[in-house]
């Protein structure tokens, strides 16, 4: 039985019988969640009004051990995560026309050795409606794609950096601009053959020198063609590799000397780089990544405001998601701590358990399952 309570009524231990949405749709705490007080401040803070609870005996459960609060009711009245649909059908199409066309601006950038400004920019627009919040994030994990790794990475990266030129609240002008150097990054690709971009194992001395050549030959597409004009997009893509304590290539520029774009995507290019299935690479978990970046942006190596930026907005539209577990099991994200940078998810099992993998040493997240993977659970 449900009933409804406003935030200033909830206390610790309470179970929540319906899920709770943010403004942009996206799920703040998940159908089951046992209240903490960090999760009831929460609430407040995104000024949600009431919430639906369970009632009979719920509120007595543990709100610091989800699991317990469940085991509290008994195995017979565990709640198990609904597998709805997590695609939208007409993201999924509009994904597909856009990869369409960047696969099309690949080939003609090869054929003529430019890139075409009016199809770069009327590309950008259609990208543009993918940039939309937790649907966005959820839909570049979940959707099975298969082969032209690149291709599905620089439209990856262009997705996130609209995202992050939302985030950043930038004029929709510049928004388009980062998201056409987000798809831009691997132009240079076109020109080094395609085993060497897919090859597994270390690249010999000799193939690194020409892999590190790659955003010098994208920079050149670019100034061959309209688009040459705009110096933040032609920057971007010739700088994304380089790191703010001079590390990077392919000049070893340092912080003051990297535009802001290139900043931006060097966090996006990271991200989806290493939460991505590649050739050469099977995906990780996102907390790995996360860890991961945390680490070089404390080495002084990525941009710190525009680092914790990115990782705080992700880790919160990851919320809903499902993921593969150390132990072999399947379970849905249903709550991440946001006011802590390194935090693990609380996570529900397919049996109804609910795991706090920031207490659970012997249990990870291996990895974000997609759609297919889900439905073969």
């Amino acid at each position: 039985m449900l009933k409804k309570y406003a935030v200033d009524q909830l206390k610790e231990g309470m179970v929540i019988g319906q899920a709770v949405h943010k403004e942009d749709m996206s799920v703040l705490l998940g159908e089951g969640t046992a209240l903490n007080q960090q999760m009831i401040d929460s609430l407040s803070e995104e000024k949600i009004a009431s919430v639906e609870i369970l009632e009979g005996g719920e509120e007595e459960a543990v709100a610091s051990a989800p699991k317990a609060a469940l085991e509290a009711q008994g195995e017979a009245r565990k709640a198990v995560p609904l597998k709805e649909p997590i695609l939208d059908e007409g993201y999924v199409k509009e994904y597909a026309a856009c990869f369409i066309e960047l696969k099309s601006l690949f080939e003609v950038t090869k054929a003529h050795d430019s890139v075409d400004k009016g199809s770069a920019q009327t590309l950008a627009q259609n990208i543009l409606p993918l940039c939309s919040g937790a649907k966005a994030v959820a839909h570049i994990h979940n959707m099975a794609v298969s082969g032209e790794y690149m291709l599905h990475h620089s439209l990856h990266v262009a997705i996130l950096a609209g995202l992050m030129g939302k985030w950043l609240k930038m004029p929709q002008k510049d928004q388009l601009r980062l998201i056409t150097a987000g798809f831009l990054i691997n132009i240079g690709n076109v020109h080094i053959e395609q085993a060497m971009i897919e090859k597994q194992g270390v690249l010999t001395p000799d193939e690194r020198k020409i892999m590190q050549r790659q955003p010098q030959l994208g920079h050149e597409l670019i100034m061959a063609g309209g688009l040459g004009e705009d110096e933040g997009i032609a920057e971007a893509v010739l700088q994304y590799h380089e790191r703010n304590d001079g590390s990077g290539y392919p000049r070893g520029l340092v912080k003051e000397e990297i535009g802001e774009f290139a900043h931006i995507l060097a966090i996006m290019d990271m991200y989806d780089a290493m939460a991505s299935d590649r050739a050469y690479a099977k995906k990780r978990s996102p907390f790995d990544v996360f860890n991961i970046m945390a680490d070089d942006i404390m080495k002084g190596q990525l941009d710190t405001d525009y680092g914790f930026r990115f990782i705080r907005r992700v880790c919160h539209d990851l919320n809903g998601s499902w993921v593969k577990l150390s132990n072999g099991e399947a379970g849905k994200i249903i709550y991440i701590d946001e006011s802590r940078l390194a935090a693990l998810p609380v996570v529900q099992t397919m049996d109804g358990e609910f795991m706090d993998l920031s207490l659970r040493t012997d249990v990870k997240v291996e990895y974000l399952l997609t759609s297919r993977e889900i439905e073969e659970e």
